[in-house]
């Protein structure tokens, strides 16, 4: 998990108890927009914005098919996406992946594709009739590569060694089409009423090459669902050193969800920066960079009531700036527009199909994040 997120779950535990302009809330429902700046394994830039929520009245999936889900240990993650590849030898399909854990010593090959198939096959009925979908099952794929999570260091919920996806496919539909009709169907009109990060994600759904994802991922007694729009930029990463959130998200100004206007919801509501450079050492620049402090030996911002960047330089391997609104509501161009020290240039890796789990996972932390948040609300009491 992206560790910017285990920060912002303490800071969730330290300003619940302290005097801000308001309390400090957290609400189940979140928006977060992000942009993926990979110049060390791909050259691209990826921009999505991801709704997320632990609650099934705010992301109406049967409680029955939740409940299924949940309670078959084996299950780690279910997937659905328009992706262009979503596996090995799937193209230009409609995918459902339902990714089961990989048991050690249960046999050969062929012991687990069936195992993962029996899997699959005893939800994908209901999956359909709650997505309105008509997949068929075509393979069981096999995860063997982990470059994606050793590289943002993320917990593998979606892909890596030692996941299996039992995978059904169906025609290819539009990003536009998918996303209006799963999201009104999952998502309360109260909600979409209100606005905010879901207005982005409908006009980045009108882009001919952004993908939709919905993903239930199983955590004990909950599920964290998040369905995300994301657009792909090919080789806009290199040389890059100044990212404007708002170009790749094709808006010109972001708002916060109506939603949260009945309290203080600082940490609902992010716009967020990965970059993975090339050399180590770069620095940030923003208009406003949110000073930090330390509780815990961890770092956090000082104070949840300003906007501004909070930049996360712990890691070697990448750079984490996450926006936060403050008090404000929305949030423009000169806001958001971060600038960094250019890298060297060197020859990008291929990464074949561990790039389309990038786009599927990239958010996946945050979600779970969902989860860690929630559970310090309550034990902080």
């Amino acid at each position: 998990m992206f560790k910017i997120f285990i920060v912002l779950f303490v800071i969730s535990i330290f300003f619940g108890a302290e005097a801000l302009a308001q309390e400090p809330r957290l609400a189940t429902f979140h928006e977060v927009a992000t942009i993926f700046v990979d110049q060390r394994l791909s050259n691209n830039v990826t921009a999505s914005v991801s709704l997320q929520t632990t609650s099934i009245q705010e992301f109406q999936i049967p409680a029955e098919l939740d409940a299924k889900i949940r309670n078959n240990t084996d299950i780690v993650a279910v997937i659905i996406t328009n992706e262009d590849q979503c596996v090995l030898g799937v193209q230009e399909r409609i995918c459902i992946l339902i990714n089961t854990k990989r048991i050690q010593g249960e046999g050969g090959i062929r012991a687990t594709q069936e195992r993962a198939k029996e899997i699959g096959n005893s939800l994908i009925t209901e999956i359909n009739k709650a997505f309105s979908l008509d997949t068929k099952f075509h393979s069981v794929f096999i995860h063997y590569g982990d470059v994606t999570n050793q590289a943002l260091e993320t917990t593998g919920d979606v892909s890596g060694t030692g996941t299996v996806s039992a995978v059904y496919t169906a025609p290819m539909q539009s990003t536009d089409f998918m996303f209006n009709r799963i999201s009104t169907s999952l998502i309360p009109k109260q909600i979409r009423g209100f606005g905010g990060f879901y207005d982005v994600a409908t006009e980045l759904s009108k882009s001919d090459n952004s993908r939709m994802t919905f993903s239930i991922l199983p955590k004990g007694d909950i599920s964290v669902m998040q369905l995300k729009i994301a657009e792909k930029y090919p080789h806009a990463a290199r040389g890059l050193k100044q990212v404007d959130p708002l170009q790749y998200l094709r808006v010109d100004q972001i708002k916060r969800s109506g939603y949260y206007s009945v309290g203080f919801f600082p940490l609902n509501s992010l716009v967020q920066v990965v970059i993975l450079p090339q050399d180590d050492g770069i620095d940030i620049h923003a208009r406003s960079i949110i000073e930090s402090t330390v509780k815990n030996n961890q770092t956090i911002p000082a104070d949840l009531s300003s906007a501004g960047w909070f930049v996360n330089t712990d890691s070697e391997k990448r750079i984490e700036a996450i926006y936060l609104f403050g008090t404000t509501t929305s949030a423009g161009r000169e806001d958001l527009l971060i600038t960094f020290d250019e890298p060297s240039m060197q020859i990008p890796t291929k990464l074949g199909i561990e790039e389309t789990y990038i786009i599927i996972g990239i958010g996946v932390a945050a979600a779970v994040a969902v989860l860690f948040y929630l559970r310090g609300m309550r034990n902080k009491h």
